[in-house]
């Protein structure tokens, strides 16, 4: 009977303890998930953090630096836009980036000048841009990808100088930046919905159309693995959004013919110079243009194709496609630059979230097989390359332009508009220099607002103002030789080439010279009407000029 009481009590013993450590191991094991998630969530904070660090940086690097001229024939378009949205007299030119000019019409509301509004929709974006990389890449390779990832984005000349215009490119890197993000995780998190990206690429579409025609097959690919019924709601919500800008936009053009006829009149011209037809001298600008502004990137590229290794993409993306996301995120983009059209470098600001985040794998392979020391002395040789390119070649030039213009609008104030006609033509009429150091039309219109402007020569005379400048109006008249002017005391030439058509022994004067444009002056006689038109040895090029023209359409 003692026997029997006591091997109770042991077992009643043994059942205690074991509970004990059973709850001991339970309260072990809730402290490390505690500890766990306390740690994955002050990681995710530091990331954020950074991010946004990072994208403030961004903002202020490129604040003082800012444009607050347009310094490119598009980036006039859109100030004409916002002043006045007419795609038919290409303010700006199709396809037309509705959401973009709106969204500046909106910051002009609120006090903002025209040109000041799209360059601070450049600075944001950029700014957004750059902490959604970081943040992204420290979320893929910890603390190290963050910090590489921010300094490639923020000292990338290409990424730099853009962020300062007002233009769409910096607005395309920060879509082709989301529209990556939120493919990504439909590929990666199985519980991501359809909308998220489907709203991101109809937005892309309305400030920059072709941006959405790019990633919509890295779109399409990575919704691939969803159910048929969520990707229809995905299709169904990019074209409600898709909706909402185009239709309003089309209207604005008078209606579907009307945007029809003023769209292919732009792609034939631009499908001529394509390089696919064998025009190879894009080829060698496209080159330029990556070697002059993606410094950094190739050569943090080339660090990742020396020491990452084929199988760290797959492993840093954590997906088994990497690289066809990538080649479908970056492909259609490039191919369009290389075998069509490569208007400028901007176009190179839609792959560069890939190229960001590709070198970025590179740069912390690399960190594992060098030290601190070591590779702070290559990321600061690189910072400092590419902060003294940027400055000296790409800043400088844009600064020595604004000068320039400014020079130029202060020359030729004193003129006034009831006595004085410019005339300029669409590009240099003698030769197609590299320099053309002249004044094109759109250029007249914005920083010569008060002034006549005409183009001459061009083939038969199309839409004109009456005057040309006259308030939201602001086209050049297009004429053809010859032209008499009476009642005209002053002709500006701002196309050098014009002095050509002028009556032999016509005096003449330098207004203006610089390394922007050259102006000359002709004083004409009230009651002396001046006859322009080609002189006999100018009537060969007049007609081949013309005949081009009417081949492939002109702006």
């Amino acid at each position: 009977m003692k026997r029997t009481t006591l091997s109770a009590n042991n077992k009643i013993t043994q059942c205690n303890t074991a509970n004990e450590e059973c709850a001991t191991q339970h309260l072990q094991r809730k402290s490390m998930t505690g500890n766990a998630e306390y740690n994955e969530q002050f990681a995710s904070r530091r990331l954020t953090f950074v991010g946004c660090a990072a994208g403030l940086a961004a903002i202020l690097l490129c604040w003082p630096l800012r444009t607050h001229l347009p310094p490119t024939w598009d980036s006039i378009q859109y100030v004409l836009g916002v002043l006045h949205y007419d795609i038919t007299m290409h303010q700006p030119q199709p396809p037309g980036s509705y959401l973009y000019v709106h969204t500046a019409k909106l910051l002009v509301s609120l006090g903002l000048g025209p040109y000041t509004a799209l360059a601070v929709i450049s600075l944001l974006t950029r700014g957004l841009t750059v902490a959604l990389l970081t943040w992204w890449a420290g979320r893929l390779m910890g603390m190290r990808g963050a910090v590489g990832a921010a300094i490639l984005a923020l000292f990338s000349p290409l990424a730099w100088v853009y962020g300062t215009h007002g233009d769409t490119y910096a607005v395309s890197a920060f879509s082709s930046t989301l529209v990556g993000y939120l493919c990504w995780r439909l590929t990666t998190v199985r519980a991501e919905p359809m909308w998220r990206s489907a709203v991101a690429l109809g937005l892309a579409g309305g400030f920059r159309p072709t941006d959405a025609l790019f990633l919509f097959p890295l779109w399409l690919w990575c919704a691939r693995r969803k159910k048929v019924a969520q990707l229809v709601v995905g299709l169904v919500i990019l074209g409600l959004i898709t909706a909402a800008w185009l239709f309003p936009m089309i209207a604005s053009a008078g209606g579907w013919s009307s945007y029809r006829a003023v769209s292919g009149e732009l792609a034939k011209w631009l499908w001529r110079f394509a390089p696919l037809l064998g025009n190879m001298g894009a080829l060698h600008e496209f080159s330029g243009g990556l070697l002059a502004s993606g410094s950094a990137l190739l050569l943090a590229a080339w660090l990742f194709v020396l020491f990452a290794g084929r199988q760290s993409v797959p492993r840093a993306l954590n997906a088994p496609n990497a690289w066809l996301f990538l080649l479908l995120w970056a492909g259609p983009g490039v191919l369009f630059s290389i075998l069509v059209h490569f208007g400028q470098a901007g176009y190179l600001m839609l792959v560069l979230p890939p190229a960001v985040l590709v070198a970025t794998i590179g740069l912390v392979r690399l960190w594992q097989v060098m030290s601190n020391m070591q590779l702070c002395a290559l990321l600061i040789l690189v910072v400092a390359l590419n902060t003294a390119f940027t400055w000296s070649v790409l800043i400088a030039h844009e600064r020595q332009r604004e000068a320039d213009m400014r020079q130029i609008q202060a020359a030729l104030s004193q003129f006034s508009a009831t006595d004085t006609v410019a005339l300029t033509s669409i590009r240099g009429f003698r030769e197609r220099q590299a320099e053309r150091l002249m004044l094109e039309f759109r250029y007249a219109m914005y920083l010569l607002p008060h002034i006549r402007t005409y183009i001459f020569p061009l083939e038969l005379a199309r839409r004109c103002g009456d005057p040309p400048n006259y308030g939201h109006r602001l086209v050049s008249g297009r004429v053809e030789p010859p032209v008499t002017l009476s009642g005209v005391h002053n002709l500006l030439l701002l196309d050098p080439d014009l002095r050509q058509f002028l009556p032999p022994g016509t005096p003449k004067a330098l207004v203006v010279a610089n390394s922007f444009a050259h102006v000359y002056l002709v004083r004409l006689e009230p009651n002396t009407p001046l006859i322009l038109g080609p002189q006999d040895e100018l009537r060969g090029e007049l007609k081949k000029l013309t005949d081009e023209t009417a081949a492939g359409g002109v702006d």
